[in-house]
């Protein structure tokens, strides 16, 4: 907790200069640039005031008023002269969270009543000017904020001030919360000042008086500077708002909730040694195994190990970093919460043998058609809310029951994850296109010392791969004209085998793996060759073996086996590496540095800022529940325990940020050269590279909106290097951040505009665009076992085989197989994780959405930053292009997934449906005298203009629905396609709660019966198709199959043959076809009578 301060109610003293133990670059002049040249930022066409003598004044509503009220500090005079003052207003903007428990409705009830008396929130304005006489910092004016009103989730609060003309610009201002409760503020807006409006953006927790009598310090929006450009006024504000979130002068002791203090820490909390000393794991960021640092907790030490910290059932975030607790809105984390803390365990009691597999492979398909029943779940969270698409309550409400969406992978082709075509095209376009390499060398050989693990050299020889490329070109001429590639996690898995075939409480097995590949004419990967080796273990020789595609039934089924161990491989290195590693943890010590040495005001951080949302916070959790000792990871994925010590061993050996840049990770693997005639000056070695095509415009489109905003605040070069703020940040990030590799030579520089801005994209890149394309596909590719094993459960049958063993795998070859796959409680557990990590929150927000107020109250700022949203409009329409290209086999074809990982903004979901029929109930509106947008709380209007195709009475019972139902006007996105978004958040959210859309269309089945029957077909719109979309939606955006069960009245007209229009789903426009509309039977639900869903329409 911060160390209180003595908050005396009527002065506000200044606060004092707090030295950051460096020579300052601050000039001594305010009002000057960090060149020493006059500003217009404190001009009088901005912010300021004439400047005159400074007298304390106090709102005028608060004077002569009730006892406890604020009073003037100084009393003028009888004589003095009058002090023309200007009125100023100021709304404030506090988000109403959730109470649960019995002492949170006491204290609300306190709060109310404090509301009541005007006394909750003290508001006072700072001057960015000091006294023209003293040169100290000019005392705060004051005003308790009254409340005003509620606006759904919005509280306001009105302070007015009286502020003396010479009080110059206002710069910043403080906030103190006379509630119980922390509350959390999003924005103050003053107005009545001659400059116009100056707004605070806030969205931040502040903490209540009584348990830190510190105040908050905002600063305004328009005053985003250098610190060598900070009014003198600010200048102490600044310096000490940043020693608070340092901790400076906090004692030492587990921080507490509201702290918001930022520090480093080493991965010393996976393990849990006093629980059992089998659950002890070992720390993280030592020389032996380097780790970026995380957040620091300061939780105790454990009793069997002074090197370890303590586990809590919550872990320490800065509160700022935590989600807010919004009503009526569900967060990605609390949701994965749910999933972790209630579901989870509830898995493990189903059944008796947590080793169970599938008996067989209808099994896994029930896991999408009948579902899982659940045991009672004890939990202070209704599932039915936060896991809505998950979790559905059946028709009695006396159990749940856990009903797994079908993947749009086998949605689109259930047999495509056994082809070798798919295997390779997901190796470009699946959920880890990171790690692909060319294969530069040959032969290949391990770097591991052959007395360990055996002979280094490759059993892929010459004449396996020219065997398989028989017809097209010989070995060399494929390594010359860049033909072969290679998945390599040999030396990587092969030292790990051993440990990770020795685990107890762990039915799993590993091999040091490399798989070839080869680019056909068609630019599609074929894959030629997997070895599996594994390394002297038990007195036996080094086993090593190559399969290759064959004809014959023994080596067609080897193959098979061999490719879902190669995929468990994959799978934990995305997992561990292309996903934890590279964008999660290795950016914590970036925000970590940021809030540590960037103040708010700082240009630089309100461009990273947006980026970092939740990440601090998803990162906790999965120290909590996903990464740590017999964990969701650990349970789930080959390695097993070891898990996270691989992730530490790739880190020391494989990651260097400059290869965090698209365009430099690229050459390093090989795909690319570089090329100034080629698009983006690289030329790719796989022209249809999905990920790489996609990636590199985007890379482009951040790099030249980084450019815009750095070349703003940096005209001159110098300017970078003498930024203390920016060059402390850089150097805790090598330096502290990721201590372990501080004295790497690869390290960039930070010198020049030119230097900040290839850093910065690459941050951003890593946390949108990477985080995209490894996070949000992943239910879509992984949530079908057989395509994405995360576990190989058992060893090779042919690796020293008993002879029973090999006759039970000549007899039944499936079996086998099954065997290698997770078992039930395993998968079940993966993909509700999966589920919930690769979808989208309501509150998401996306790449090039939202504008932020800091970037607004800049008009070039702003121009930058739109252009910068346009030409993400533009990237969409080229993936949508590209998509739909025939030539593009990796990415178009007969039951292929579109490759959307990289669309900045989601399809059009639920609500526009609905918004259809709105637009046209707008314009008759607008037509009548109204201007109403849609879907704002004055809605009720348009409610009285019906579309022609319906009835007055009709549209208005509909329009109830939907206009009282608050959520789903407040979603954006609804429940678009799960993968296609990049998301300024960097772990998973869940997509919107599909429950409320079913009690929407049950609650008035009637309605929408009769609102049907008042339709005379042929119609251009029809409720019918609103409603059965709604629905589809809900579960799936590739809605071709996504209704697993018509309601009656659809089977009704299917029977009798009724007219029921249907949108089409491609162009998402409503079809002109006339007729019938076509319904098909589900064919992942053949036998049930009511698996029927909409045929897709040309």
């Amino acid at each position: 907790m911060l160390k209180p301060q003595v908050n005396h109610l009527h002065k506000s003293p200044p606060p004092p200069s707090i030295s950051r133990g460096k020579k300052s670059f601050i000039p001594a002049n305010g009002g000057a640039d960090c060149s020493g040249n006059p500003t217009s930022f404190l001009s009088h066409n901005t912010l300021a005031f004439p400047t005159k003598r400074q007298c304390d004044f106090r709102s005028s509503r608060n004077k002569g008023s009730l006892a406890g009220q604020i009073k003037a500090v100084a009393k003028q005079a009888t004589n003095a002269p009058t002090v023309k003052t200007i009125s100023l207003k100021a709304v404030i903007t506090v988000q109403v969270t959730i109470g649960g428990t019995l002492s949170g409705l006491l204290t609300k009830a306190f709060d109310d009543f404090t509301d009541l008396l005007g006394k909750s929130l003290l508001m006072e304005l700072i001057s960015a000017e000091t006294d023209a006489k003293t040169g100290l910092v000019k005392e705060t004016i004051k005003d308790y904020a009254h409340r005003t009103g509620q606006k759904e989730d919005d509280v306001t609060y009105l302070a007015e001030f009286e502020v003396p003309e010479d009080f110059g610009s206002i710069g910043a201002i403080k906030l103190e919360n006379e509630h119980r409760n922390e509350v959390f503020v999003e924005s103050v807006l003053i107005e009545g000042h001659p400059a116009g409006p100056i707004t605070v953006a806030c969205e931040s927790w502040v903490h209540s008086k009584s348990t830190n009598r510190e105040s908050r310090v905002f600063f305004v929006d328009k005053v985003a500077c250098l610190p060598c450009e900070t009014p003198n006024g600010l200048k102490p504000y600044r310096e000490k708002e940043l020693a608070s979130l340092r901790g400076e002068g906090a004692p030492e002791k587990p921080r507490e909730r509201g702290d918001r203090i930022y520090d480093y820490d080493v991965y010393n909390d996976l393990g849990d040694p006093d629980k059992d000393p089998e659950s002890a794991r070992p720390v993280l960021g030592t020389k032996e195994y380097p780790y970026p640092r995380r957040c620091k907790t300061g939780r105790p030490r454990t009793k069997t190990d002074p090197a370890s910290e303590s586990r809590s059932s919550d872990v320490y975030v800065p509160r700022d970093e935590a989600f807010s607790e919004i009503k009526n809105l569900t967060f990605n984390t609390k949701t994965l919460t749910s999933v972790l803390k209630a579901v989870i365990p509830s898995l493990e009691t189903m059944v008796i043998d947590d080793d169970l597999g599938f008996p067989y492979f209808t099994a896994i398909d029930s896991l999408f058609n009948e579902g899982v029943n659940l045991p009672t779940i004890d939990s202070d969270v209704f599932l039915g809310n936060v896991l809505p698409r998950i979790l559905k309550s059946i028709e009695d409400a006396q159990n749940n029951v856990l009903l797994y969406e079908t993947p749009a992978m086998i949605d689109r082709d259930k047999f495509g994850w056994m082809r070798d075509s798919e295997f390779g095209r997901q190796t470009l376009a699946g959920l880890n296109p990171l790690s692909i390499t060319l294969v530069k060398e040959w032969p290949l050989t391990s770097k591991l010392d052959p007395k360990v693990y055996g002979p280094p050299e490759s059993a892929i020889t010459k004449d396996v791969i020219e065997k398989q490329i028989r017809g097209y070109c010989s070995l060399e001429e494929a390594l010359e004209n860049k033909k072969l590639y290679i998945l390599d996690y040999h030396d990587i898995f092969l030292p790990y085998v051993h440990k990770v075939r020795s685990q107890k409480t762990l039915k799993t097995t590993l091999y040091g793996s490399r798989t070839l590949l080869y680019l056909t004419p068609t630019g599609t990967l074929r894959p030629l060759a997997i070895e599996l080796v594994r390394p002297p273990i038990d007195d036996k020789p080094q086993w090593k073996k190559v399969f290759t595609p064959c004809w014959d039934a023994t080596g067609m089924w080897l193959w098979k086996l061999a490719k879902v161990h190669v995929l468990a491989h994959d799978s934990g290195y995305h997992q561990l590496v292309s996903h934890w590693l590279r964008t999660h943890c290795c950016t914590e010590p970036y925000i970590i540095a940021a809030n540590r040495q960037l103040s708010k005001m700082h240009p630089i951080h309100n461009l990273l800022h947006p980026h970092f949302r939740y990440t601090m916070e998803i990162n906790a959790l999965a120290r909590e529940s996903l990464i740590n000792s017999n964990g969701v990871i650990e349970t789930g994925f080959s390695p097993g325990k070891y898990s996270i010590e691989m992730s530490s061993i790739v880190y020391g050996q494989l990651w260097r940020f400059d290869h965090e840049a698209l365009p430099a990770d690229l050459i390093a693997r090989g795909l690319a050269v570089e090329d100034p005639d080629s698009p983006h000056g690289l030329k790719l070695s796989i022209e249809d590279y999905p990920y790489a095509n996609d990636g590199l415009v985007l890379w482009d489109i951040i790099k030249e909106w980084v450019s815009d905003y750095v070349n703003h605040y940096y005209p001159q070069e110098d300017l970078v290097a003498s930024d203390e703020e920016l060059q402390a940040w850089w150097t805790e990030v090598r330096t502290v951040g990721h201590a372990d590799k501080k004295d790497e030579p690869w390290w960039p520089v930070l010198n020049t505009p030119k230097d900040l801005i290839e850093i910065v994209t690459t941050i951003i890149w890593v946390t949108s665009g990477h985080h995209a394309a490894v996070n949000f596909g992943q239910y879509d590719y992984a949530g079908y076992i057989p395509n994405r094993s995360t576990i190989a459960r058992v060893k090779m049958p042919n690796e020293d085989p008993t002879d029973d063993e090999w006759e039970a795998f000549k007899r039944r070859p499936e079996d086998e197989l099954l065997s290698t796959f997770p078992s039930q409680v395993q998968a079940s557990k993966i993909m509700a994780v999966l589920d919930v990590l690769s979808n989208h929150s309501p509150d998401e927000e996306y790449i090039g959405g939202k504008l932020e107020l800091t970037y607004e109250a800049n008009p070039h700022i702003k121009a930058a930053y739109e252009r910068f949203a346009g030409r993400l409009k533009e990237l969409e329409g080229i993936i949508d292009g590209r998509n739909a290209d025939d030539n593009l086999k990796n990415r178009n074809g007969v039951g292929v997934v579109p490759y959307n990982l990289l669309k900045p903004y989601s399809e059009p979901g639920v609500t526009d449906i609905m918004s259809e029929f709105g637009e046209k109930s707008r314009n008759k509106a607008k037509e009548d005298g109204h201007d109403i947008p849609f879907g704002e709380e004055k809605f009720d209007i348009t409610c009285n203009y019906p579309p022609n195709c319906i009835p007055l009475e009709r549209w208005q019972r509909l329009c109830k629905i939907w206009n009282t139902d608050k959520w789903l006007k407040k979603s954006k996105t609804g429940r678009s396609n799960r993968n296609n978004d990049i998301s300024r958040h960097t772990g998973g959210s869940m997509g919107f709660e599909e429950h409320r859309i079913k009690l929407l269309v049950k609650e008035e089945d009637e309605t929408w019966n009769s609102v049907v029957q008042d339709q005379t077909p042929p119609t251009r719109h029809g409720v019918q198709s609103m409603k059965e979309h709604i629905k589809v939606e809900a579960k799936s955006s590739e809605s071709t199959h996504g209704m697993k069960k018509a309601p009656k009245h659809v089977k009704h007209a299917f029977e009798n043959g009724e007219f029921v229009k249907m949108r089409s789903k491609d162009e998402h426009k409503d079809t002109e076809k006339m007729g019938n509309t076509k319904w098909c039977w589900d064919d992942n639900n053949k036998d049930s009578k009511d698996a029927m869903g909409p045929c897709v329409l040309p």
